[in-house]
């Protein structure tokens, strides 16, 4: 199973069913040919946390969603203070533009505000 634990990205329960959440189509074709071995594995197996569910169908799919790495304790997120005040001319003719960068404005004065 070790090979297969690589292309699991996560999983869920929704309508009594077991979600795998892959991230390679051959992790998708390993899961389909050992799906029997999975679902008698958890009936014969269940761990303790599951024992109250009651999962009647096992599913997989693939996300083409990029994994989110997690922080380790020793990374640190860096935050830069905002140097703007917020106060500069906006001279954008496109009035859809102009508006976002007004709001985007905005957004710059009231984080300044509350610093």
């Amino acid at each position: 199973m070790p090979t297969f634990q690589r292309f699991v990205q996560f999983t869920y329960i929704k309508n009594e069913t077991l979600f795998f959440v892959l991230n390679h189509n051959a992790g998708k074709q390993e899961f389909d040919n050992s799906i029997q071995n999975i679902k008698k594995a958890l009936n014969l197996y269940a761990p303790v946390e599951c024992e109250e569910l009651a999962i009647k169908d096992i599913k997989a799919f693939i996300t083409h969603s990029p994994a989110q790495e997690e922080l380790k304790p020793t990374q640190k997120v860096q935050k830069y203070k905002e140097r703007s005040s917020g106060d500069f001319a906006i001279d954008i003719k496109d009035s859809r533009l102009n508006s976002l960068v007004q709001s985007i404005q905005n957004i710059i004065k009231e984080k300044n505000a509350t610093s």
